[in-house]
């Protein structure tokens, strides 16, 4: 690697903007975090201070302002989950949620709560969550959701 190119590595991602628009492109991770010794992951980018990203689709770059993001997409395999789990959310506990967003849509998945005992209930979780972008964990993907998008959550069995 050269010192003066970063090494990156492509991601599919599927994005729902506030305007309802879908779009589907690539966006481009950094093979080691600034923040931590694994690879970056989508999570990482959207929950980044740049307001900002570049996606790439049909061989344009196309730059997406975060907060005009509803949602984000993407699959995973095991060492992306496990790379969430031990992620700065520190999360150990998965509480099955349904999140419904103002618009009306539902994300069904599971949130990763931290282990810690002052926010050992959902709503504390919620409550204190301040990050951009929250991850809900699928059965195939991650849906990242813009928090400022989500109208309620409701735990489910």
């Amino acid at each position: 690697m050269s010192e003066y190119r970063v090494e990156k590595v492509r991601r599919r991602l599927a994005l729902v903007l506030r305007n309802g628009d879908r779009v589907e492109g690539d966006v481009f991770l950094r093979s080691v975090s600034r923040h931590r010794s694994r690879p970056e992951d989508p999570t990482d980018l959207l929950n980044d201070a740049e307001p900002f990203f570049a996606l790439e689709r049909d061989g344009e770059a196309l730059l997406v302002a975060k907060d005009g993001v509803a949602s984000a997409e993407t699959s995973y395999d095991e060492e992306d989950l496990e790379n969430l789990e031990t992620s700065a959310l520190g999360a150990s506990l998965g509480v099955p949620v349904e999140v419904t967003l103002r618009d009306g849509s539902v994300c069904v998945g599971s949130v990763f709560l931290e282990s810690r005992s002052d926010r050992a209930r959902l709503l504390d979780f919620l409550n204190s969550y301040q990050r951009r972008f929250l991850p809900v964990v699928g059965a195939t993907q991650v849906t990242l959701i813009n928090t400022q998008t989500i109208a309620h959550v409701r735990e489910v069995a």
